[in-house]
């Protein structure tokens, strides 16, 4: 006999063969498969060639083969060759499911279902490869699979590995009646451990409860210490179409709808309450000494309260070797926990593993002089930054609301029906809960900065000259067109939609606060990375002229308030002599608090509620 390969892809068939209604699984308990029609010593030979041609699993046998053996079952008998075909049948199926289709077996650790086939690299390859290579149990992975959907493993027609993500490779399991699942199995390399695929999967479940189109998770484990020999989640095959494959070809309409229905699920995600900031666990999770914050209850939502916000998983927290510090992971409770943090586990990581270095990047080590950079540079631009830190909290408490967003908003995360509606987003791994200021952001995919049209949000027009263009550079000017539309559609619909985003992206200069945090937070590499360009002694005198000017703004907001004009002085125009009055009665009373005439004359001049030189 002979097996059909690809490299790829593994095809069942049934034909016949008899089974007992127990199959025995590889960890020596049994699952019960209540579709087979159990074998019987006393069948007679009409059924027992009916269940013969239901279940066989055919692995390539040619029709000769399969003649032979049928005569073979009626002349030796059920019962034994029964068990025999059986015995058969379950290691053909095994090597189907399983085997490597380029006569490599399926244990072998070469089989492509083990390693990276998706790409190479141009240096370091054999440090990538490595990395990616992961040895696991398929037979086991056929059964769990079966057993999340209830039906027996040799149900399992297909097996195919679809994609190799950054950090994942998936599978996808095809049954005989169509039903197709997924299983994630991450790379030895993807981080957190442990704390990874939990967080994943108790976020997915939390925002499926909120109403996210989300696949629904049929089980999952976050040790490697299994019978599979990794970590998994096996989950729900969205239905639809990536909207990867679709979004370059969509009409003007067709993308303007999908948009707006992305933005109408990020309003879902914003309007969640959290209690604090960090990620989401199922709360008999997490081990007692882990530090964690509940989920209120909420009985409008069924199980709310089975979840809880934790550690962070977000990437940079447990990058080499950050998981051995003695760092705060969170829950943050505030703003400035949050901006402290990443600094203070940077230091951490200075002071325990730094080491006079060379840039990473070789054409930088010019600039240092060709010398090693010493990390003392980096620790003590990190404590002017933690000085900084409470500075750059807004102080509007609408800014400072715990809130969650996807981590990868891409068109392959997002599964679109025909009718264009948003069945599915998946790829939530790493998914953080942070203060809104921080997570206020057009999503890379859907941002079009550098294009001056995008960024002062100015009406799309396609060039004046399109109609004359060449067909490359109408090629150009098109892909140049669909970007200003999917900035302009984002920034148009939030801003109608959802507006907690829109108000959190516009004000109080949330790119310069979002650098100063991530520029903080970013590992060292060798090269000089300050935060901030202040020395020690700056950054003191910087932080108490700036205590001694908020001090001011709050009084003089307050004298505002009093007069009853906006900061421009605006007042109705019925209210202005009584404004006017105001205005002098509070500038006598203040000026009473100057002990000399000196003081006097110069809060006379100081004054700013009246006709003063404008400079700027």
């Amino acid at each position: 006999m002979s097996l059909k390969s690809s490299t790829r892809l593994f095809r069942l068939e049934p034909v016949k063969a008899p089974f007992t209604s127990d199959s025995v699984t590889n960890d020596g308990t049994t699952e019960d498969d209540t579709t087979d029609v159990p074998f019987q010593d006393t069948c007679a030979s009409s059924s027992a060639s009916a269940w013969y041609e239901r279940n066989l699993v055919k692995v390539g046998i040619d029709d000769k083969a399969t003649s032979s053996a049928s005569r073979l079952y009626f002349i030796l008998g059920a019962d034994f060759l029964g068990q025999l075909v059986m015995a058969l049948d379950y290691y053909f199926w095994l090597l189907m499911v399983a085997g490597e289709m380029t006569n490599r077996g399926i244990n072998d650790a070469t089989n492509s279902f083990f390693n990276n086939t998706s790409g190479r690299w141009l240096y370091n390859e054999y440090l990538r490869f490595s990395e990616r290579q992961l040895y696991f149990n398929i037979h086991e992975l056929c059964y769990l699979i079966a057993k999340s959907v209830g039906l027996p493993r040799t149900d399992i027609t297909l097996i195919t590995k679809i994609a190799e993500g950054g950090s994942y490779r998936i599978f996808e399991a095809t049954f005989r009646d169509g039903l197709k699942v997924i299983a994630r199995l991450p790379y030895p390399c993807t981080i957190p451990r442990k704390y990874g695929v939990a967080s994943e999967v108790a976020t997915m479940e939390f925002l499926r409860i909120h109403g996210i189109p989300i696949p629904k998770i049929l089980d999952w484990s976050s040790s490697a210490s299994n019978q599979l020999g990794s970590e998994y989640i096996i989950m729900e095959r969205v239905s639809g179409k990536e909207l990867a494959d679709t979004w370059y070809t969509m009409t003007f309409k067709e993308r303007m709808a999908v948009v707006k229905k992305i933005v109408d699920i990020e309003k879902l995600l914003f309007g969640i309450h959290f209690p604090a900031n960090g990620s989401l666990f199922f709360k008999e999770f997490l081990d007692p000494d882990v530090k964690s914050v509940d989920m209120p209850k909420d009985n409008s939502l069924k199980d709310i309260d089975r979840f809880c916000i934790g550690p962070s998983t977000e990437y940079l927290w447990w990058y080499q070797k950050r998981n051995e510090l003695a760092a705060n992971r969170g829950p943050w409770k505030n703003s400035e926990e949050v901006l402290k943090a990443v600094g203070e586990r940077e230091i951490l990581w200075l002071q325990r593993f730094g080491e006079k270095r060379y840039p990473r990047e070789p054409f930088y080590r010019e600039f240092y002089g060709y010398q090693k950079v010493d990390p003392q540079e980096q620790i003590r631009y990190l404590l002017d930054y933690l000085k900084v830190a409470p500075y750059l909290v807004p102080k509007p408490e609408q800014l400072n609301v715990s809130t969650i967003r996807h981590p990868d908003l891409s068109p392959s995360n997002i599964f679109i029906s025909d009718s264009g509606d948003i069945i599915g987003i998946i790829d939530w791994q790493n998914a953080t809960i942070l203060p809104i200021f921080l997570q206020a952001k057009i999503p890379k995919y859907f941002q079009n900065y550098g294009d001056d049209d995008s960024e002062n949000f100015r009406r799309l027009e396609l060039a004046k000259d399109f109609v004359t263009m060449t067909s490359s550079d109408k090629e150009i000017e098109m892909e140049r067109y669909r970007r200003r539309q999917v900035h302009y559609f984002y920034l148009g619909y939030t801003g109608d939609l959802n507006k907690a985003h829109f108000h959190a992206m516009g004000e109080y200069n949330f790119v310069l606060r979002n650098q100063l945090y991530d520029t903080a937070g970013r590992p060292w590499e060798g090269e000089d990375n300050p935060p901030i360009c202040y020395s020690p002694a700056e950054v003191e005198e910087c932080l108490d002229r700036d205590a001694k000017q908020n001090g001011i703004n709050e009084r003089m907001q307050e004298v505002r308030d009093f007069i009853g004009i906006n900061i421009d002085g605006l007042v109705l125009n019925e209210e202005f002599e009584s404004a006017k009055e105001r205005a002098r009665l509070i500038k006598i009373e203040l000026a009473e608090g100057a002990d000399t005439e000196e003081l006097k004359r110069e809060f006379d001049e100081l004054w700013p509620f009246q006709d003063h030189e404008e400079i700027d």
